[in-house]
């Protein structure tokens, strides 16, 4: 509460309502309604105005450490519609703050390697795991529910393997990557839509390969929306290379090492969930690099 004396006090405003909710603070006041949060976001801003990029909502006052966001009402669409608006403006900011940086062989070996090993890893725990699973006798709810479902790991696997090898290959020949500001946050929740839509929640912003921004907000919304037109989009948009999608589809089909030592429903649900995030993602895969019909001979 002493921070909303201050604003008080510094403003010379009446507070009229108060609240908390999600670790968000909403004050209505004499002279406007507001979101307080602490955050240091100054360059973030100027960054993106200064590259033509205007769909956030910049802070109205600042008081101490904490800043005070104008409340905009945020309308009713439907999730499609909010979905292709997200990846308007993930197209958008990629665009306007991209740029191409120097890197080397050993840098991009590094890489391959790194993922190389984290496909292997993943594949010998759940070898692991259906070796343990067969030597029983009497099976648990969620060892009867993974025997059958291992296979689309494993398919999920070879395919991420698959195009990790033929990323390797173009990225041997090249010297350089692109590089953009990335949201790092991205759902449906985190964009504001009023008289154009805005993107919020930046606290997690920085700078890295574009894709990674798709790949947050596919692994949050993959089971709301279609990401077929969704992804066909995006690579439109921001003319994605070969590259760019070969490493994409890598980190899209690369299945979580789930520890299994909960109750069996949160167990099952957990499988589950990943379950229909791997089909989904082998489906997408195939669809979207459909003129690369050897990689579905699996």
């Amino acid at each position: 509460m002493k921070i909303i004396n201050k604003i008080k006090k510094e403003l010379n405003c009446d507070i009229k309502k108060y609240s908390f909710f999600n670790n968000v603070k909403y004050i209505e006041t004499d002279i406007g309604n507001f979101i307080i949060k602490k955050t240091d976001d100054n360059e973030l801003f100027i960054n993106l105005s200064r590259n033509g990029f205007d769909n956030y909502i910049d802070y109205k006052y600042a008081v101490d450490d904490y800043k005070l966001y104008p409340h905009i009402d945020n309308f009713e669409i439907e999730d499609d519609e909010r979905g292709l608006d997200v990846i308007y403006l993930m197209s958008k900011l990629h665009n306007k703050t991209s740029y191409f940086k120097e890197v080397s062989l050993d840098e991009i070996k590094d890489m391959y390697e790194k993922k190389k090993y984290l496909i292997k890893e993943l594949n010998d725990y759940y070898e692991y795991l259906r070796f343990i699973i067969e030597e029983k006798q009497y099976l648990t709810p969620t060892e009867m529910y993974l025997l059958p479902n291992l296979s689309i790991i494993f398919i999920s696997l070879d395919l991420a393997n698959k195009y990790l090898e033929e990323w390797y290959e173009i990225m041997q020949n090249k010297k350089r990557i692109r590089i953009s500001l990335i949201h790092n946050n991205l759902d449906l929740s985190h964009i504001i839509e009023n008289d154009k839509p805005y993107l919020i929640s930046w606290e997690h912003h920085k700078y890295d390969l574009p894709i990674y921004d798709f790949l947050h907000f596919y692994k949050e919304e993959f089971d709301k929306l279609d990401f077929i037109d969704l992804l066909n989009i995006y690579k439109n948009n921001v003319n994605a290379s070969k590259e760019e999608l070969f490493l994409l589809y890598v980190e899209m089909l690369m299945p979580q090492k789930l520890i299994l030592n909960n109750s069996e429903i949160k167990n099952v649900y957990d499988l589950t969930k990943q379950n229909q995030y791997l089909i989904k993602s082998y489906n997408l895969v195939l669809k979207d690099d459909k003129p690369d019909e050897k990689h579905q001979k699996s």
